[in-house]
């Protein structure tokens, strides 16, 4: 007698749900939501690349819709290739519309060589970056500002994180009430916060992050976002 092992057909549920995950394209408009009170706390998302919004926004998610919060993604960078910047702007800004955050660019095609490496070895662009980066932090006033881990592996995210601090230590008038590490490429070693989040919030997530077109063209990593958010 022939056992059939009791979890092939859960698995074969997974492989079932990729290949017509692999058919869906978002939807031409994105969903009406309700405006931004005037005068809302602001949340500040540093985001290294467009997408980052989506992969580590679903506590900013939360906030802006359980909490009424103007929830504003800041795109540090627009990418590594210059022949993608407006394209992948267009990608971040549909991305935002769909999940109802504000979008600010740090530069017209976001900033460059963000990585400890031009920390190190090119001081004067350095802080013209992080110059950019407080004006902003300035501007906005932040209640709660989410930024990558400095362990987060990726340069471009560690550099994030370096740029962040250092504009922060240039504020003595900016202080957020909350500041919450994000993490992607590598876990956080010390974890104290873990988010729950609905059906309905982690569909809306991998919808914004399939309006990144041209990147899931190339890696369909959007359909594997909803795994990564149970192993995170």
């Amino acid at each position: 007698m022939v056992l059939r092992n009791p979890y092939g057909e859960f698995v074969a549920g997974f492989s079932r749900l990729l290949a017509a995950g692999a058919d869906l394209v978002p939807a031409p408009e994105p969903p009406r939501l309700p405006q931004v009170r005037a005068g809302a706390p602001r949340v500040l998302l540093f985001s290294p690349h467009p997408d980052d919004e989506c992969l580590t926004g679903a506590l900013p998610l939360r906030l802006r819709r359980e909490r009424g919060m103007n929830v504003i993604n800041v795109a540090v960078t627009l990418g590594s290739n210059p022949a993608r910047c407006a394209a992948r702007r267009r990608e971040v800004s549909d991305a935002c519309a769909w999940l109802g955050f504000g979008l600010l660019t740090a530069a017209t095609d976001g900033l460059k060589r963000i990585n400890p490496a031009t920390r190190g070895n090119e001081p004067s662009y350095w802080q013209t970056a992080v110059a950019t980066i407080a004006a902003i932090l300035a501007e906005q006033q932040p209640t709660i500002l989410f930024v990558p881990h400095r362990d987060d592996r990726h340069p471009t995210h560690v550099g994030t994180h370096q740029l962040v601090f250092d504009a922060l230590a240039q504020l003595a008038g900016v202080a957020p009430a909350w500041i919450v590490e994000t993490e992607y490429w590598a876990p956080l070693l010390t974890p104290n916060l873990m988010v729950g989040s609905s059906v309905d919030d982690v569909a809306d997530l991998v919808a914004a992050l399939a309006c990144h077109r041209g990147e899931v063209a190339r890696n369909a990593y959007h359909l594997a976002l909803p795994a990564g958010m149970i192993d995170a």
